[in-house]
């Protein structure tokens, strides 16, 4: 079982009222749906973050959850947006937890969209998820951008530094690492790649050591 911060009922209320003051309209946070989204949530959410090693998300075996824990609390609202869509496409609700995720933490990711069942978004204001294929132990930092596009394939354990770019469709290889402020444009990258700008520009060379997403979890180097 989890850690919360406060009993999960009043979680589940703190949630919203919270949207109720960011987007005071007629549509409540209740309903069977919810409740249920909620449970769920939180189930994705253990799942999601056991497998994290750094500092204060796992301690003496669970999983910690903080309403007033900015990155934790982010995962939350992305799960219940997905599993309330997921389970009956409230739309409305949704968009509020969306953009209320959008208000609090600044990173814009649409309830519609497949993150992976493990992922890490650390620290991640500013960036911007679009849809494509995400695998698991992906971790995402500040000012990341990745386009919409059906046919990009992100492969497991592939870390986006900050201000990382991907545009296109070409795939990013397993295990690779794409570096501060690198845009990869419409370029496939190999398996196992660290990706950074050099003085001429983009450089891809083999990763000398466990890959940075690795670092993240604990779950065993390649």
């Amino acid at each position: 079982m989890m850690d919360l911060s406060m009993p999960v009922e009043e979680f589940k209320a703190y949630m919203g009222q919270q949207l109720d003051r960011f987007f005071p309209d007629r549509y409540a946070f209740a309903g069977a749906d919810v409740d249920a989204a909620f449970d769920e949530a939180l189930q994705r959410l253990e799942y999601c973050l056991k497998f994290v090693s750094i500092r204060g998300f796992v301690v003496d075996g669970k999983v910690q959850l903080s309403h007033l824990h900015s990155g934790q609390y982010c995962h939350l609202l992305y799960f219940m947006g997905n599993s309330l869509w997921k389970r009956s496409q409230n739309q409305a609700l949704c968009d509020k937890l969306m953009l209320l995720n959008q208000a609090l933490n600044g990173v814009f990711c649409s309830y519609k969209l497949a993150l992976p069942e493990i992922f890490f978004l650390n620290h991640p204001v500013g960036s911007v998820l679009g849809h494509a294929q995400y695998s698991n132990f992906l971790v995402i930092l500040q000012n990341v951008t990745v386009n919409t596009d059906p046919e990009l394939k992100i492969g497991e354990c592939v870390a986006l530094t900050a201000g990382a770019q991907i545009i296109g469709n070409k795939p990013i290889g397993a295990r690779s690492s794409i570096g501060a402020n690198t845009l990869v444009f419409d370029r496939e990258i190999p398996a196992d790649s660290v990706v950074y700008n050099g003085p001429t520009g983009l450089v891809i060379r083999p990763r000398g050591r466990e890959s940075l997403a690795e670092r993240y979890f604990n779950v065993p180097s390649a």
